[in-house]
């Protein structure tokens, strides 16, 4: 007998299932009005019936509820007691913003949690403000002790990433499920110790190889509970990236051969006689020149950012869940442009509008398509983890391109 699918669902139905007078399908659950006429042998929507199955999947998007006024009073009052306190609200200030963010952040309806506490990050920061103070000292004293200082600090660099990674995982939860990091010290001295010293040796040939194995060391390490997701990228991807990048300064440069090379000529028509270079001249040169380097830089962080982006989570998957990520290069350089001249002209004020603007897109664009349900994660336990290193990484301005 020829395979029969559902009229509503479109599921393939076996023999047995469509004997019965009033069948009712396995997949759907539901009982169609037109009963044994609703199952018909071709698939009712078109699609292969290999990949009906696909079909059932559950599609979530991820939501963010947050406005700019809401944050703007957060993000201002965080600001001034900072500053007033020298520095220690800013512990509290972190898990302000964090909770924020998070709280309104959703998926299927239901919030993202930040169970960090402030008075870790506080330790974290006295720390790392205690050797900020020692380095500067030693710098005025002695060169030579400063540069040892730094020395100590970037071998201790990749324990405190990894120990960030840690700490922003174990205090994420979903579902009263934490979220985990279960990556080794050791693959991190790896990744962000001898692969860096590697790159003048090679003469920065290992550049896309490193970016994909700090990719791999975060993505192929997260878990959900119990569950591990395991990412699939391959290198091939991040050369072919790489490459297409160093083409983008070629091209501009190109561009602007061929624009001095109109402009020159033009300029010196305008006063053949005294030679003398025109007023809007010198006016415009220093601005297109402080521009065009800043439209180069940002599409190409825009550019490396949403080819990476994408792929990492495209290609990355967690038992019977799978990402899906479409963010587009020219949305993301028209927010990174635009936000940087709000800021400049309201004097940093619309920080929180240019914050909550490029967090709602980035997050808006990314979709789990869950098999199973978001129900089969079990929990999983794991001690507490300070908060030294995530207050290292934000102190330091290191990130993770996430």
């Amino acid at each position: 007998m020829a395979n029969r699918f559902c009229g509503r669902c479109g599921f393939a139905l076996q023999e047995t299932d469509t004997e019965r007078d009033d069948p009712i399908c396995p997949q759907c659950g539901r009982l169609s009005e037109e009963k044994v006429d609703s199952f018909s042998e071709q698939d009712p929507a078109g699609h292969d019936p290999s990949r009906i199955q696909n079909r059932s999947a559950e599609h979530c998007t991820l939501e963010f509820t947050g406005t700019p006024r809401e944050y703007f009073r957060i993000w201002i009052v965080n600001t001034f007691l900072t500053i007033v306190t020298i520095g220690i609200y800013a512990a509290w200030a972190k898990v302000r913003t964090r909770q924020y963010f998070y709280a309104h952040t959703r998926l299927a309806g239901q919030p993202f949690h930040f169970l960090g506490q402030p008075m870790a990050i506080l330790k974290g920061n006295l720390i790392i403000g205690t050797g900020l103070i020692i380095y500067l000292v030693l710098k005025g004293f002695d060169p030579v002790y400063a540069s040892a200082v730094l020395t100590v600090f970037y071998l201790i660099l990749p324990y405190l990433l990894y120990k960030s990674l840690r700490f922003n995982t174990r205090y994420s939860a979903f579902r009263n499920i934490r979220f985990r990091f279960l990556g080794t010290i050791g693959e991190s001295y790896l990744t962000y110790l001898f692969f860096p010293v590697l790159i003048p040796f090679t003469l920065g040939i290992i550049m896309p190889y490193w970016e994909f194995r700090r990719k791999r060391y975060l993505f192929n390490n997260l878990a959900f509970g119990a569950t591990r997701a395991v990412f699939k990228g391959m290198p091939g991807f991040f050369y072919r990236t790489f490459i297409t990048i160093g083409l983008v300064p070629a091209a501009v440069l190109f561009l602007l051969a061929i624009g001095a090379a109109i402009l020159i000529p033009f300029i010196a028509r305008l006063s053949p006689a005294s030679q003398a270079v025109p007023q809007w001249t010198i006016m415009f040169l220093p601005i297109a020149f402080s521009v065009i380097p800043l439209l180069i830089l940002t599409i190409i962080q825009q550019f490396l950012y949403v080819r990476l982006m994408n792929y990492c989570w495209n290609e990355t998957r967690l038992e019977g869940i799978r990402f899906r990520s479409t963010l587009e290069v020219r949305p993301l350089i028209w927010i990174r442009l635009t936000s940087i001249l709000a800021v400049l002209f309201s004097a940093g004020l619309l920080i929180p509008w240019a914050k909550i603007r490029r967090f709602r897109y980035i997050v808006e664009h990314l979709t789990i398509i869950s098999e199973d349900g978001l129900d089969s994660f079990a929990a999983a336990e794991e001690s507490d983890v300070g908060a030294l290193g995530d207050t290292a990484t934000d102190f330091f301005d290191i990130g993770f391109g996430l």
